[in-house]
């Protein structure tokens, strides 16, 4: 009985090519790209937008000293750089990444919205203070309800953050046949097409965007993320018929504790000749057809 080690062969776009199906491609492509490109550009033009100038805001409109300022621009990066890695193992866990961007866009959404809130509502910021005011040191200083308000803003942004930034991707890659040659050069155009829009989205959010928080209006410098973020969450809902949702896998964390454990057990056993040593590892058959392996080999790369 030939075994699939006894068989190892080069893996290029050739033999690729060769073990392709013939059988159409259930998956929807670039049918569905229009609805994933236009989430993911809104998302992005949404929460880099609030990110661009926080710092300025936090101390012009909160009358925060630098200090200030910084620790809370920066414990909410790291909150929200963290995050990813939980919405990742919720997202392969439990929920799929379809839900779990769904459910993140409005958390997003909502913390947004309260950004906005705190720039056009009186009652949440401190009454408004001069430069000169400032560096003499008699401003008004935010209550512990304004500031409360402000930081459960930037908490449901880093669970928007948490749920999406690990999932936008995979998720579109997942749209494409990686098996066909097609299916490989889409997602190829895909990863183009997405790092431009970062691009654009940067330069956008770094220069115009600014200028009217700073020139024009803060109300209106967060009204514009609010309204991209809501234009993300109408373009992602409006492709829901025609994405193909991959089910959740299980966690990584689960299949690596068995390989622990599995090493542990066997770890007085012997490896047989290296010239009889094909098909002695365990190799079964994958449960799930949107899962790939590489095949094995003999060499490190």
């Amino acid at each position: 009985m030939t075994s699939l080690q006894e068989n190892l062969v080069d893996f290029d776009e050739e033999s690729l090519v060769e073990l392709e199906p013939e059988t159409h491609s259930e998956k929807p492509g670039w049918k569905a790209m229009p609805y994933i490109l236009g989430n993911d550009t809104a998302e992005r033009l949404a929460t880099f937008g609030i990110q661009a100038n926080f710092m300025v805001y936090l101390m012009r409109e909160f009358n925060m000293d630098q200090v200030s300022a910084s620790n809370i621009f920066n414990t909410w990066n790291a909150v929200s750089n963290f995050a990813p890695l939980i919405g990742a193992f919720l997202a392969d866990s439990y929920f799929g990444k379809l839900k779990t961007i769904g459910i993140a866009s409005f958390a997003s959404m909502l913390g947004i919205l309260m950004i906005m809130l705190t720039a056009a509502v009186p009652q949440f910021h401190p009454r408004p203070c001069s430069l000169e005011q400032q560096e003499m040191g008699v401003c008004k200083n935010f209550s512990n309800f304004q500031l409360g308000f402000l930081l459960s803003a930037l908490l449901w942004l880093s669970i928007g953050t948490g749920g999406i930034r690990p999932c936008s991707i995979p998720f579109a890659v997942d749209q494409f046949e990686m098996t066909t040659v097609e299916g490989r050069q889409g997602s190829r155009s895909f990863y183009n097409i997405y790092y431009t829009t970062q691009t654009l989205i940067l330069l956008f959010n770094q220069t115009l965007l600014v200028y009217i928080q700073d020139s024009v209006s803060w109300t209106l410098g967060f009204g514009l993320p609010c309204f991209f973020i809501i234009l993300s969450i109408i373009a992602f809902f409006a492709g829901i018929k025609v994405y193909h949702n991959v089910k959740p896998a299980g966690s990584i964390f689960s299949t690596i504790a068995q390989v622990l454990v599995a090493a542990k057990h066997k770890r007085h056993l012997h490896l047989p000749d290296h010239e009889n040593n094909y098909g002695a590892f365990y190799d079964p058959v994958l449960d799930n057809d949107e899962q790939q392996k590489l095949p094995l080999t003999n060499e490190f790369r």
